[in-house]
This record gives structure tokens, C-alpha cells and sequence, in this order.
């Protein structure tokens, strides 16, 4: 009555977690990413800082945020996968102001999940475009 069936599947663990393991060598694109492929459910996955795994084939946050013209902070929601909030840093701001505006968006969005804050560089943006 209870036989082995040839087609059930078991799923992988990221399927319910949605996080992805890395597994053998990692390469890096043009845009500076690490692509890899997931251990559990072998499909390429990528990453910007090495950290938070990502599917390669579905939308990169970082790389849309990437594209806007000035710098800023965008306050990300790595457990859904979403930006949350962006805040503009103000032309020439210094090193000292910077860490300041991201002390006070970290204290606004304190307790907010699993929040990232990211700072995108407008000057980082212009060197890997050309």
C-alpha cells in the first residue's frame, strides 16, 4: 500500500525561509555583485556585501537603488525584501555628518524588524558605470 514514489520531492529549506546558502566558488559580475549558487536548492544566487544571498533571476533592491543620481540611505527590510524608507544625504556632506544621519534613521526605525540600513554612494555609482 505504502510505496516509495520516484516523484515526491521534498522542499528545500530556503523555499520556506527564503534564505539562501552559498556553496562552491563565488565569482563576481561586472557590477561588482558575488554570484554563487545556493546550496540547498542549487539556483544562482547573488549578493552585494556578502551577507544577505538573493535569487540572481529576481529584482536586485541594491542595483535599482544604484541607478538614481544622488547619494542616499535606503533603509531595507531584508526578511520581505523591500525598501522601507530612502533618505537623501546632502551634497558634500562630510564623513562625521553621514554617520550622524544614519544614527538618528536607525533610532527612527529602531525595532522595525530585520532593517538594514545602506548607504548608496553616488561617486561608487559613476565609477562602476564607466
Amino acid at each position: 500500500m505504502f510505496t516509495k514514489r520516484s516523484d515526491a520531492y521534498s522542499l528545500t529549506p530556503c523555499w520556506f525561509t527564503r534564505v539562501h546558502e552559498p556553496d562552491g566558488r563565488r565569482e563576481r559580475d561586472d557590477d561588482g555583485t558575488l554570484v554563487c549558487t545556493c546550496r540547498h536548492c542549487r539556483k544562482r544566487i547573488r549578493s552585494r556585501e556578502g551577507k544577505t544571498w538573493n535569487l540572481a533571476d529576481g529584482l536586485d533592491l541594491d542595483a535599482l537603488a544604484a541607478s538614481c543620481i544622488s547619494s542616499h540611505f535606503s533603509v531595507v527590510d531584508v526578511e520581505e525584501g523591500m525598501v522601507v524608507a530612502r533618505y537623501k544625504v546632502p551634497p558634500g556632506s562630510d564623513e562625521f555628518a553621514i554617520e550622524e544621519m544614519r544614527a538618528a534613521i536607525a533610532a527612527r526605525h529602531d525595532g522595525g524588524g530585520d532593517l538594514e540600513i545602506r548607504l548608496i554612494r553616488h561617486e561608487d555609482v559613476l565609477q562602476k558605470r564607466h
